[in-house]
């Protein structure tokens, strides 16, 4: 996921997919500032009730929480991406049980990071997944105690990152149920 005037974010991520020598596909991320926020929330795509909160000055918001112009194009763009991949997977041109990497473009792999290495770790996780969230922040230092497996854990309320994770189509469809209407952003919604 990479906006079209921010180049440099392709550029680095590039330089990063060509070391790991992954296939990739460029998704346009909807730029938030250009979005009509009442007409959203007419439309049902945001919560009348977040409305109050989004207007509020930057420094009364609640970080990583309280909707804004730009995490409201972030969530747009996933949301669109979980769409496509339901289409793909419901009309042929994707297995059923495919798997999707979705990636923004700030996203740094670890230099151990691998496909071999991811398909280790899916190895511990339970057949029924969703979403395999590739890294993120641990708010409340607790992860540790929900491991599952070597590199694996459940999520947790004090979980919050969408910058790389791996998701199929039942996922696209869970995170589609819950993040609409939008009333925070929307890694606080998909946890």
């Amino acid at each position: 996921i990479n906006l079209d005037h921010r180049p440099e974010g392709w550029s680095f991520m590039q330089e990063q997919f060509m070391k790991l020598r992954m296939p990739v596909e460029r998704f346009s991320a909807i730029d938030g500032k250009t979005l009509d926020v009442p007409e959203m929330a007419e439309q049902g795509l945001i919560a009348m009730e977040a409305l109050p909160r989004y207007y509020l000055p930057d420094e009364e918001k609640l970080f990583g929480t309280d909707l804004t112009a730009g995490s409201i194009g972030c969530a747009l763009s996933h949301m669109f991406i979980w769409r496509d991949i339901i289409k793909r997977c419901s009309t042929g041109m994707a297995h059923p049980q495919a798997r999707f990497l979705v990636i923004e473009d700030d996203c740094q792999f670890d230099p151990a990071f691998s496909e071999q290495m991811v398909n280790e770790r899916l190895s511990h996780v339970p057949p029924d997944w969703h979403i395999v969230y590739l890294g993120g922040q641990d708010l409340l230092r607790r992860q540790h105690q929900y491991q599952v497996g070597p590199g694996v854990r459940r999520l947790y309320k004090g979980f919050r990152e969408t910058t790389a994770y791996l998701i199929n189509s039942a996922g696209a469809k869970a995170c589609l149920d819950v993040c609409v209407p939008m009333h925070w952003q929307v890694d606080t919604h998909l946890n």
